[in-house]
């Protein structure tokens, strides 16, 4: 695995080291892998991505402590770009998205991205259910600081027990005990079997379980109540905020001072929604700001300020904070009666350069326009940019009058047709075809590779001189393969939130 951003070459010689031990995946050891190991964690990298160059140190040293550790976990590595078929099977649409596999079958990964994060959260899974034997267990159980879950049943080896163990593999964010002592029980007051409770050493300390013992309601259930009503926004609570199976979010932007006039109502708020609408407050005064909120400044410059978050859509409150008008807020979010907010750049006054500015309010007049085949890169000024190569695209093309080539700065303008994901990236509208989700234009960096990839996806045939595209010969140079994907913004905006 090769990375450009490597400070010295005594830094490469160590990442190198550590990565003796996590398993490189790719089509011939994929499947014998994840299903001979209990846990699996997997990582689905591109060269080019600066994320993952990142997270690889990071990674590397989890999955060398944990050997020495001798825990049941396995970390791997994939990659996404030579092994399109593994990337197209796990709808990998971002870079790094990581999959947590438990005797071969996968879930999100909803931690950290730093090795303490990681070694924490697979070791968590490397060990779920906790046995409670004696009262002195259950009074170790109740020192914990992580939300507990505890289960008293008839038999550890009955199926309300199979079942509680189920449900406690495929959860990351809570300690799981298990019991058949009564006087264990009784230490919880749990008096009859099967029955669960969860503690939370928060302001709603005890959730009880009143449904059926089967995974899927004991997964929803600890789902639902493992976090606080409100959650304090930190990076290191942002993965719980945005990875959770719960789509939607309340975010209220306001200094302590502001939060305390109006906390008792956005506490009231929250129960009623619990489970599903997640409540956040972010105070920003104390705290370095997210590079995500940075582009919200146009949002939140009056505070306190409530927006409504859902799949990377946002919905800004303009009410007063009234727990009736509040509520009304989030009834309308989760019935999806809200109109998002996008933001814009004025309309260019000229934009008569091969490569066509798109800004949100344009967005629909030129890459929705049916008549044409639209490639349009989105782009983050902050990152690497293709521009060069984009450019003498645009210049090839220029007089062909089926295709536009666009740009759209992804900082300043935002649009619902277009998914959130890491930038820069390329997508491609047919023409004929606007009402589809765009097709991604893979990795590809070069205007050669572009062209090919446009004279094979075009909805209207063209011609045109373009350079032909040579294989590249060595393995750092490689770009994106044949292969095109369907891009859909519901999966990658959890990947891109929860990660960064």
């Amino acid at each position: 695995m090769e990375f450009v951003i490597l400070a010295s070459s005594k830094e490469k010689n160590l990442l190198e080291f550590y990565e003796m031990d996590v398993v490189v995946l790719g089509a011939s050891n994929f499947t014998e892998v994840v299903n001979s190991h209990e846990f699996v964690l997997v990582e689905f990298y591109a060269l080019w991505c600066g994320y993952c160059q990142t997270l690889a140190f990071e990674y590397a040293q989890a999955a060398s402590y944990l050997n020495m550790t001798r825990l049941n976990v396995v970390l791997a590595k994939v990659d996404a770009i030579e092994n399109s078929d593994l990337s197209q099977q796990f709808q990998v649409r971002g870079f790094p998205t990581m999959l947590f596999f438990v005797n071969g079958v996968h879930e999100p990964y909803t931690g950290g991205r730093n090795v303490h994060d990681i070694m924490a959260w697979v070791k968590k899974c490397g060990s779920p259910l906790q046995t409670l034997k004696s009262t002195a267990d259950a009074e170790k159980a109740l020192e914990v600081e992580t939300p507990i879950a505890v289960a008293y049943v008839k038999s550890l080896e009955d199926k309300n027990a199979k079942a509680f163990a189920a449900a406690a593999n495929m959860d990351t964010g809570v300690t799981f005990y298990i019991t058949e002592d009564k006087e264990v029980a009784a230490k919880f007051s749990l008096g009859k079997t099967p029955s669960l409770e969860l503690l939370k050493k928060q302001a709603e300390k005890v959730a009880l379980f009143k449904d059926d013992f089967e995974e899927m309601a004991l997964t929803s259930f600890i789902a639902k109540n493992r976090l606080p009503l409100v959650i304090t926004y930190s990076p290191e609570t942002a993965a719980s905020i945005f990875a959770s199976d719960i789509s939607k979010q309340f975010l209220l932007f306001a200094s302590t001072e502001e939060y305390a006039k109006i906390r008792v109502i956005y506490y009231e708020a929250a129960k009623t929604f619990k489970g599903q609408i997640i409540f956040c407050h972010l105070d920003f005064v104390d705290l370095e700001v997210p590079e995500f909120f940075l582009s919200w400044n146009d949002l939140i410059v009056e505070r306190p300020k409530l927006i409504g978050f859902d799949g990377g859509l946002k919905f800004p409150y303009d009410g007063d904070f009234s727990l009736a008008s509040v509520k009304e807020f989030a009834g309308k979010l989760l019935e999806n009666k809200l109109d998002p907010y996008f933001k814009s750049e004025d309309i260019p006054e000229k934009n008569d350069e091969p490569v066509k500015v798109v800004v949100g309010k344009s967005f629909d007049n030129i890459v929705l326009d049916e008549s044409k085949d639209v490639l349009l890169h989105v782009y983050d000024p902050y990152s690497e940019s293709l521009e060069p190569e984009y450019n003498k695209l645009a210049e090839l093309l220029k007089d062909v009058k089926s295709i536009v080539i666009a740009k759209m700065d992804s900082i300043k303008n935002e649009h619902g047709r277009v998914p959130m994901t890491d930038y820069p990236i390329v997508f491609f509208f047919p023409a004929g075809k606007k009402t589809e989700v765009p097709i991604w234009a893979g990795a590809y960096r070069t205007a050669s590779r572009l062209g090919k990839f446009l004279k094979k996806n075009a909805a209207i045939p063209f011609e045109a001189d373009l350079p032909e595209y040579v294989e590249p010969k060595n393995e750092g140079e490689a770009e994106a393969p044949e292969q095109v994907e369907e891009h859909t913004d519901k999966e990658e905006s959890k990947d891109e939130l929860s990660a960064f």
